[in-house]
Parts: structure tokens; C-alpha cells; sequence
């Protein structure tokens, strides 16, 4: 399943305009620095009146530890985050959160001013832009579910003058407006690109009906070659208006030539022709080139295309690779060598990887230097 047919609710931010987010990696850095100020001051603030003075900052750290998490997990060209990555950042920012609410066991406490709350929303929102509507809730609502009870035990009876369900709200409030507004924002962002993504496919134009300079100037040089062998045998047998025995001979041989020739160029594939002009080596020993549609293969091209642009690109490094798999689909590998430093790289070829993202299945990078995908059976 491509990305334009995938539900809207389990797609992300990142995944429908990554150029936006890869370009800007920092946010959960931001975020976590934040909470670590916040709560710092916050702890220092009430230093003097609890019996536990380090808590509220080791507290602090582990939230902030948890959007740093998220900042390393989602660094360009890695792999797109899922539930893993997401449960474990959500339990390390409830951890903090109940580290904190113990930390003012004993204390006199002002329910109003506590920071941990809000730093868990704040975890939640460094996950909005790499996380789909349907895991910002269900991971939002679950870490709160499971933090506030416990956070709620060790702080209520420092809070007599509240009641139990202003207390829970307190503890919980904070944390499902981050939820809602990490969701909201997710929602928008994908509801106002995908409509662009798809207006955009409609005017994909085939890159095999546009003939390049390249491909004419490549074709050119192929007539010539067939030319220089049989134009000279011709004028021969034109100027002596005879055809002898060595005539014939040589004329059969010009044939089969001409032949292999042709039978050879209408075996290539489409990427096989690309690669007579561009320097890649192409492994495609069942021709499943072919197989593409014309918006795959224009996505592929011009992906391939940016990589041999990209400057400090090893061009004779880039390696296309095809192999059927069992359910009929087609799987690709990319691999290429390119010295360029990894935010710059990123930001040449991002949308180019998001155009062939719209076309194909499973787009990923295993490392920096190893694109794969699929493309579905028809």
C-alpha cells in the first residue's frame, strides 16, 4: 500500500511533508530543553520545603531524557519511529512524573505551580510531528492513565485543601491538552498535504516520453555505430554493381550483427537504458523495471537523478537492485556513496524521496547510504 492509499489517521507530519521536518530536527532538543529549565526553576523554587531537594531535578532530566530520546530516534535518515519508540519515550517521561510527585512526599506543595504535568505534554508534543493521530492517542492516553494514579497517591495528601477530582484533573489536564494538541496538529498537517500530494501526481509526467539530451545524444551515437558498419559495405556493392560470394558472406554477418544488436536493446529495460546514459549499475536480471508504472519510475529517475547531482556523490558508486518477491511485488535497493554531511544531503534529496514515497511501498532508510523500497504487484 502506497502512502496516498494508506488511511489518513495512521499517517504522520513527517511522513506527508518530511522536507518541513527534517530541515528543522530540533524541536524535540527544544522541547527537552525546556522542560529541564522549567523544572529546575520550579524545583529550586520550592527547595527549601521538601525533604527530598534532588528529586525534582533528577525529574526534571528524565523528561528531558525522554524528548532527547525522541531527538536521536528521529534524526534524518533514520528509520521512521513507531510504537516502540514511542512507548519507551512516553514511560520515561511518566517515570519523571512520578519521581517528582514522590519527590514532594512529606512537603508543603502548591498543586497550582508543579511543572511535571506540563513537562509530559511537552514529551507528547516532540513526538506531534513523527507519530500518526491514531498513536499520538493512543500513546498520550495511555502514559497519562498510567501515570496520574500513581502520581495522584503521592501527591493528595499534600494538597488537603483540593478535592480528589480537582487533584486528578490537575494531574492529568495538562497532559490531555498536550494530547489533544499534539492530535490536532497532526490531523491538520496531514489533512492539508495529502490533497497536495495528490494534485501533484495527477501532473507526473513519464520521464520515458521526455527524451533528455542525454538519451538523443546516446541514441545518436548507437545509429552511428550501426551506420559505420553497414553504410561503407553498401557503397561497395553500389560503386563495383555486383554482389559476389564475400558480398553475401559479409552481408549475413552485418545481419546477425544488426540483430543481436536489436534484439539485445529490446531485452534492456527502461533503468537499463537510463543507466547506457547515467553512471549506475543497474541488477535486474528478470527485467522487473518494466513492471513499474509511469509515476514509479519517473519518482525512481528523479531520485536517481539528485543522488548522481549530489555534490561529493561517488557516481560510480550507486547500485540499483531488483528482486521479485513471493506475493509478485518487486524489491528495490538503492545503495550509493556520498561524503556530503548528512543534513545537507538530506535537504537535496527530501523531496525527491517524498514524490517516490507517493508511488511506492515500505520507503526506508536502513542506513545512511541504503534506500529501499517496493513495488506493488499489479
Amino acid at each position: 500500500m502506497t502512502l496516498l492509499e494508506r488511511p489518513r489517521g495512521t499517517l504522520s507530519a513527517q511522513q506527508v511533508d518530511p522536507l518541513s521536518w527534517v530541515s528543522g530536527p530540533f524541536v524535540p532538543l527544544v522541547l527537552g530543553l525546556l522542560v529541564l529549565a522549567y523544572g529546575s526553576v520550579m524545583g529550586a523554587i520550592t527547595l527549601p520545603d521538601v525533604r527530598h531537594p534532588g528529586a525534582q531535578f533528577v525529574a526534571a532530566g528524565i523528561c528531558a531524557a525522554a524528548c532527547l530520546f525522541v531527538h536521536l530516534a528521529t534524526r534524518p535518515m533514520r528509520p521512521q519511529i513507531g510504537w516502540a519508540a514511542g512507548v519507551i519515550a512516553m514511560l520515561i517521561a511518566a517515570s519523571g512524573l512520578v519521581l517528582s510527585a514522590l519527590g514532594y512526599v512529606g512537603a508543603r506543595f502548591t498543586i497550582e505551580t508543579w511543572w511535571a504535568p506540563i513537562g509530559v505534554a511537552m514529551v507528547i508534543a516532540s513526538l506531534a510531528p513523527y507519530l500518526s493521530v491514531r498513536r499520538i492517542l493512543a500513546l498520550g492516553l495511555g502514559a497519562t492513565i498510567v501515570g496520574t494514579p500513581f502520581a495522584y497517591l503521592a501527591i493528595a495528601p499534600q494538597v488537603p485543601l483540593w478535592g480528589p477530582v480537582s487533584i486528578a484533573l490537575m494531574i492529568a489536564g495538562p497532559q490531555l491538552l498536550g494530547v489533544a494538541g499534539a492530535a490536532t496538529f497532526s490531523a491538520v498537517v496531514v489533512h492539508r498535504m495529502v490533497p497536495m500530494l495528490e494534485r501533484r501526481s495527477q501532473l507526473l509526467v513519464s520521464l520515458d516520453a521526455a527524451r533528455s539530451e542525454d538519451v538523443e545524444r546516446a541514441e545518436r551515437r548507437r545509429l552511428a555505430e550501426l551506420s559505420a558498419r553497414v553504410v561503407p559495405f553498401l557503397e561497395g556493392v553500389a560503386e563495383t554493381g555486383e554482389v559476389t560470394l564475400r558480398d553475401r558472406g559479409l552481408a549475413g554477418q552485418l545481419a546477425r550483427q544488426l540483430r543481436d544488436d536489436l534484439v539485445a536493446r529490446s531485452n534492456l529495460s527502461w533503468l537499463d537504458s537510463v543507466a547506457e546514459t547515467e553512471p549506475i549499475v543497474v541488477v535486474d536480471p528478470e527485467r522487473r523495471a518494466n513492471r513499474m508504472r509511469p509515476a514509479q519510475r519517473t519518482a525512481l529517475r528523479g531520485l536517481l537523478r539528485a543522488i548522481l547531482e549530489t555534490p561529493g556523490a561517488d557516481a560510480g558508486s550507486v547500485l540499483v537492485e531488483l528482486r521479485g518477491q513471493p506475493d509478485g511485488a518487486t524489491a528495490v535497493a538503492v545503495s550509493l556513496d556520498v561524503d556530503l554531511p548528512e543534513g545537507r544531503r538530506i535537504m537535496h534529496l527530501s523531496p525527491y524521496y517524498l514524490t517516490l514515497d507517493t508511488a511506492v511501498r515500505g520507503l526506508r532508510w536502513d542506513d545512511v547510504r541504503h534506500l529501499r523500497f517496493e513495488v506493488p504487484p499489479e
